[in-house]
């Protein structure tokens, strides 16, 4: 049996332009901080739940997330502005891929369909097949 409080996350080096760099997947306290910190990658993961998140998206209109994210992967949140600064385009980009398979190791489309069926919104595959769940919310009873 797995202890909560010893569960190490994995990790992978990365090798960039400057040596070699450990990353990390980010966790739910990283993730959420970054949905409260920038607005537009929250708009951007609404748009469409069950893609893949699109590296070029993320680099053009978000590089203060990208510098966010890679900086918290790597457990040096204060290197947010080297990052989007210095960091080559290239490391960028391999850095965040590797971010996302330690993150979401089976991808997107799996985490978001678990995530509507914990909250009700989709039925498991083998659960009521080809019946549709009635969404709408509850009338109140008058008292």
């Amino acid at each position: 049996m797995v202890s909560l409080v010893d569960i190490v996350p994995q990790t992978r080096t990365v090798q960039i332009a400057g040596g070699e760099l450990i990353l990390r997947g980010l966790g739910l306290r990283q993730i959420a901080g970054l949905l409260l910190r920038f607005p537009e990658f929250r708009k951007y993961l609404a748009q469409d739940g069950t893609s893949q998140i699109d590296a070029d998206v993320l680099l053009v209109q978000m590089p203060g997330c990208v510098g966010a994210i890679i900086a918290e992967a790597s457990g040096q949140p204060e290197a947010e502005e080297a990052i989007e600064d210095k960091m080559a385009l290239i490391d960028i980009v391999e850095c965040l891929g590797v971010i996302h398979r330690l993150t979401i190791p089976e991808g997107a489309d799996p985490l978001f369909t678990h995530f509507l069926r914990l909250v009700g919104g989709v039925p498991a595959p083998d659960e009521r097949p080809g019946e549709v769940l009635d969404m709408t919310t509850p009338k109140r009873q008058s008292a």
